[in-house]
């Protein structure tokens, strides 16, 4: 990894000391990992909640995190007493308290007043904004009431504090950022409140925009393309551009599609080993059943080579695994969105979304429901306008994000790429590679 090569390089020849080095990535998984391959002992590795928490803690302000069904209970509570209003609007109280749910994190998040947010003036807006505000309140007070916070207090309590407590986060020498693609707005004004406290303090940042697939989540690409402007740093910008996971032909099919769209960065990726790394398509009768269409690749790999192979399977979304239920394939659950596909108790596949997919190196991957319809792939399904007007703008090219999900999907393999397309309805995506 280029950040544990940057930590050895700071310590052993920079001489700075490991305690003075903050690294920050973004899941608990890749934190666990960095901190398994690191040789160096004393380097802060954290994940933004991590490191928000341990502010927190510092700065004495006490409380414990709220879990994801208490959240859930007290959306659903506070909005019981005036659902009834609205229920015309509203008729699904399940579809409404997702929303509200959604919507909160996602104002809490990004930091902007309900003022400064613009919206359309339909009675439905209205309507789901006066509800808003009830529930917000009343998620606040609940919040204060039990010393609780979540997610999203964690980075924004740990801003404000950062900024006006002196002796707070003022030891950092280097901060190593991972995934920086992937950064919203208020874990940005984090990394920048501790950089305004150190000003001697440099930030190295890893990130792939052509790897960006987190908007609905909050990211926003804007933080990586003004990089200098938004952390008020001068910047240098260096490409790696050789990658050890795939070969050709895929590294040419995938930067020829992703640079399509030319707001992304233009880099010519090259594999650093001669592997050869091809993606082959495979044309499924179903339209709702890619089992068959496995069972063909299987058949000519051959069961006893694929037996000594890692596997994926992954598909835009977690349902798709329902199109593999056959005779044949048996499906399992087997952690936090991912499932074990096992093929006549002889093969064993896993099974997860190409946002879950981020990160993962298998031999085979196969990419399922690569269809043009609603649900396939690039995905149709539009953001619920509410949502929308909390998210970074989106760019203006069709499918952008779809674009890089694909991208993602079908840089997975070391040796070979299969996708499974509707024969009748083929996904563009896929024409346009071929």
């Amino acid at each position: 990894m280029s950040l544990l090569a940057k930590v050895e390089y700071l310590v052993c020849h920079l001489h700075i000391k490991p305690e003075d080095i903050l690294v920050i990535s973004f899941t608990k998984k890749t934190v666990s990992e960095l901190k398994e391959r690191c040789a160096i002992a004393g380097v802060e590795i954290r994940t933004f909640h991590s490191l928000g928490h341990k502010l927190l803690c510092e700065a004495g302000i006490e409380g414990r995190l709220i879990k994801n069904s208490e959240f859930d209970d007290v959306i659903r509570t506070a909005l019981a007493g005036i659902k009834e209003k609205h229920a015309e609007i509203f008729p699904n109280f399940d579809d409404l308290s997702r929303l509200v749910g959604s919507f909160l994190m996602l104002h809490k998040n990004d930091g902007r007043t309900i003022s400064e947010l613009q919206f359309d003036e339909s009675p439905r807006t209205r309507a789901f904004l006066e509800m808003y505000n009830i529930v917000s309140t009343h998620y606040a007070g609940y919040l204060v009431k039990r010393q609780l916070y979540d997610f999203a207090d964690m980075i924004n309590l740990a801003t404000k504090a950062v900024k006006t407590q002196p002796e707070l986060a003022n030891n950092y020498r280097y901060i190593l950022l991972d995934e920086v693609q992937d950064l919203s707005k208020n874990r940005q004004l984090l990394i920048r409140a501790i950089l305004d406290k150190n000003p001697d303090c440099r930030l190295f940042a890893v990130g792939d925009d052509w790897q960006s697939i987190y908007r609905f989540a909050g990211s926003d690409l804007e933080l990586i393309r003004n990089f200098a402007k938004v952390f008020n740093r001068k910047t240098r910008v260096s490409y790696i551009e050789s990658t050890h996971r795939f070969g050709r032909p895929t590294t040419k099919i995938s930067s020829n599609f992703i640079q399509q769209n030319k707001l992304q960065v233009c880099k010519k990726v090259r594999a650093a080993r001669k592997i050869r790394t091809p993606i082959s398509i495979v044309y499924s009768e179903k339209a709702d059943d890619d089992s068959v269409a496995v069972e063909r690749i299987i058949n000519e790999i051959g069961v006893e080579k694929l037996a000594t192979k890692q596997l994926q399977i992954i598909s835009r979304f977690n349902h798709d695994v329902e199109r593999l239920k056959s005779p044949n394939f048996r499906v399992r659950p087997i952690g936090n969105e991912v499932y074990e596909v096992i093929w006549r108790d002889v093969l064993r596949f896993e099974f997860c979304s190409m946002h879950k997919s981020k990160g993962i190196t298998r031999d085979i991957v196969i990419v399922l429901n690569m269809s043009s319809r609603p649900a396939g792939m690039p995905a149709s399904r539009p953001n619920d306008p509410l949502i929308e007007a909390l998210l970074a703008p989106e760019e203006d090219f069709a499918f952008a994000e779809e674009r890089r999900l694909f991208y993602v999907a079908i840089t997975r393999a070391r040796e070979h790429t299969f996708l499974i397309t509707d024969a009748k309805h083929p996904s563009p995506f896929v024409l346009e590679i071929m």
